[in-house]
Parts: structure tokens; C-alpha cells; sequence
């Protein structure tokens, strides 16, 4: 045999396995955050390159086809309104993020919500700027009809479901405080649920944790509502913060990664790791934290 004929297979070869393992992956898309904590800052000049990322108790290696800045995702602004008439404070920090949601870059999909004993939220997702102002005015004048008890479980089921269909990128902004009095679910209900929706759950604290003003302080801790705001934020690749502005542009501060995955391992679980590669973190971002989840959702069409 020749040797430009055994070149010639050889290099067929290498394109039939290159088919077969393509025809073997399929594509999952997800949205994560890049920051530097110590600066306060969107790390915001990666590529697919800079990432890597294992499956199967980050054993299995796939690969980051893509990374774009270039993406719309979904808000829903959630804010907790019982005590604004007797707390300046309190009522200053809902009157900003009211603000931000009014402001939010044309174009964003922005719903918002508010509650205490219930939940009333505006008609859907609304990318117009005067329409989305329009509608958040009118949701949040009727702060002072929504009752003296908080009902946290239940308004957070009520705003999944505006959602839908989950598109990547989708984060649910909870400005509140770990507290629920009133709920008829349960803190598992609310993860059971967000956890298969797919969105992501970002807190922000209304005002810092204390229990002065509420009714049971002295004999109830809140525990299970302080450790969900801690488990959901961590498992569905949210953040959670102090009332802190600079963090209402996560969800359209990130990156749109395309994982490329097994597509045996898509029917499956699939719990990966995604992280900066070494020679990547070297070169400047040794502080750098990924807002990652901790699935994959399952693979789709390009958004």
C-alpha cells in the first residue's frame, strides 16, 4: 500500500470518528457570571477557550463550543413590601430597585411583583420601556393593600409561573428577607419547583437580617428560609448579596455558553463543574467566581 493511500485512510478515518462523536453530542445552552468579588465587577472579556467544564462527578471532560455576551434573558423583579409606612430605610431601597426595574435597558424582558399576605404581579414579561414603567407603577401602588403578614413560598410558586418555558438566562430577583408567616407550601416546594424550572434565583436583602419588628422573633429562627435563600442561590447559579444595586444587572451581565454533551448523559443527570482553566486564571483573574449551576438543562436549539 502506498503511503498517499494510507494517509488517505487514515485521514478518513479520523473524519468518520470526528462524525460519529459529533452525531454522538448534543448542544445545551446556559447563561453563568463571571465577577471579580473584591473589586465588585462583571469580568466581562472571557472566551470559550478560558472555560472547562466535566460531567459525571467531574470526571467526564465536554467542551464549551461558544461563549457570547450577546443574549436576552428573562427578569422577573420580586420585592417584599410589609413595614415601608414605618421603616424610612426600608421603603428608600424598594423605592430604588422599583426605580431599576423601570429603567432596565429597553428591550430586556422585565416582569415585577410584590408582596406581603399576597402577591400581585404585572401582566407578563414587558420589553417596552413606557409600557414596562406604566405597569410597574401601577403593581406597586398596591403595596399598601397586601397585608401586615408575608406569605414568602407562596409569592415566589406564583412568579415561577410567569415564566413558562424556561429560556437560558431566566433569573427570578428576590429583594426580601428570609421570613414567611402566612404560606400554605413549604420551603421544599419552592426548591422542588425552581430547581426544575431551570431559573436562576438571585437574592438580594431588602435590609440587613435582624428580627426586630417581627411578630415571633423570640420563637422562631427562620432557619429554613435563610437556608433556602443559601442552597437556591448556590444551585441554580444565582447570587446572593446585602441590598446591594450593582448586582441588579446579573442576569444580563453573563455569558451564553453552548456545552457540548453526551447525548446519553442529557437523559440523564446531569450535575457538572464548571471552572476558569488554570493558564486562564493566571493570567488575571485569580479571584474570579463563576456563577455556575449546579445542572445542565437538558439540550435544546440555540436560543
Amino acid at each position: 500500500m502506498s503511503s498517499y493511500i494510507r494517509t488517505a485512510l487514515i485521514s478518513f478515518a479520523l473524519l468518520a470518528l470526528s462524525a460519529l462523536a459529533a452525531a454522538q453530542e448534543c448542544s445545551t445552552f446556559i447563561v453563568v457570571n463571571a465577577r471579580d468579588p473584591k473589586l465588585a465587577l462583571n469580568i466581562e472579556t472571557l472566551k470559550a477557550g478560558d472555560f472547562e467544564a466535566r460531567l459525571n462527578k467531574h470526571k467526564t471532560p465536554v467542551s464549551i463550543a461558544s461563549a457570547s455576551q450577546q443574549y436576552t434573558s428573562r427578569l422577573l423583579v420580586l420585592v417584599e413590601t410589609d413595614g415601608l409606612a414605618n421603616d424610612a430605610d426600608i421603603a428608600s431601597n424598594v423605592d430604588t430597585i422599583t426605580r431599576m426595574a423601570k429603567q432596565a435597558p429597553e428591550g430586556l424582558p422585565v416582569a415585577f411583583g410584590v408582596y406581603a399576605d399576597h402577591a400581585v404581579f404585572t401582566k407578563g414579561f414587558i420589553s417596552d420601556s413606557k409600557e414596562r414603567t406604566a405597569a410597574i407603577s401601577a403593581v406597586r401602588e398596591e403595596a399598601g393593600n397586601l397585608g401586615k403578614r408575608v406569605a414568602l413560598y407562596d409569592a415566589l410558586l406564583e412568579a415561577l409561573k410567569l415564566f413558562g418555558p424556561l429560556q437560558p438566562g431566566d433569573t427570578l430577583l428576590l429583594v426580601g428577607t428570609p421570613y414567611d408567616d402566612r404560606s400554605g407550601r413549604s420551603s421544599s416546594h419552592v426548591e422542588s419547583d425552581l430547581l426544575a424550572s431551570g431559573t436562576r434565583f438571585q437574592v438580594m436583602l431588602r435590609d440587613p437580617l435582624s428580627y426586630v419588628g417581627r411578630n415571633d422573633f423570640l420563637t422562631n429562627t427562620h432557619d429554613a428560609e435563610k437556608k433556602m435563600f443559601n442552597d437556591l442561590t448556590e444551585k441554580t447559579g444565582g447570587a446572593y448579596s446585602e441590598f446591594d444595586p450593582g448586582f441588579f444587572s446579573f442576569s444580563w451581565h453573563g455569558y451564553m455558553l453552548e456545552v457540548k454533551v453526551p447525548q446519553s448523559a442529557d437523559h440523564g443527570n446531569m450535575k457538572w463543574k464548571l471552572k476558569l482553566k488554570d493558564e486562564t486564571q493566571n493570567r488575571f483573574f485569580r479571584r474570579a467566581y463563576l456563577y455556575a449551576p449546579a445542572y445542565l438543562p437538558p439540550c435544546g436549539e440555540k436560543p
